[in-house]
């Protein structure tokens, strides 16, 4: 007998479990890509971005002519970095207040973001916070075809 993957989905909803906050920590410090998300004043926007963790706060270096150093300080933002592995799909959320570090050549030094800029262009950071994060983990259902027999 077939078991449309609708159907299967349905009646038995692949498990999720909650990450605590120091798994999430630990995952996105595994990591160095998610997607930025922020508003704009032509609505909800999306740009991915390298990133580096602190103990405390999540730190972007972004090109001078990227909206987000117009968006972000001050303003509420998320970064969603998600993996596929294997059977499972992990996601952490980090949402919070952007700002613009006070010590920002000391930050500098300290953290490693992995993208060059060209001579030439300006970058800025940017943080945030890693108060308000929530993670995921789910089990992926794969498409199997079953059989009576």
């Amino acid at each position: 007998m077939f078991v449309s993957p609708a159907a299967r989905s349905s009646s038995h909803p692949a498990p999720t479990s909650r990450l605590s906050g120091a798994e999430c920590r630990s995952w996105l410090g595994e990591r160095r890509f998610g997607r930025l998300g922020h508003q704009t004043g032509r609505g909800p926007r999306a740009v991915v971005v390298s990133y580096a963790v602190t103990d405390d706060q999540v730190v972007f270096r972004l090109p001078e002519y990227s909206e987000i150093c117009q968006y972000a300080p001050g303003r509420v933002f998320s970064l969603i970095v998600s993996c596929v592995c294997a059977s499972t799909r992990t996601e952490v959320v980090v949402t919070g207040v952007g700002f613009v570090p006070s010590h920002s050549a000391d930050l500098v030094g300290s953290v490693d973001l992995v993208e060059a800029w060209p001579p030439g262009i300006s970058t800025h950071l940017i943080c945030l916070d890693l108060a308000v994060v929530e993670g995921t983990r789910r089990v992926r259902s794969d498409d199997v075809v079953s059989s009576a027999r």
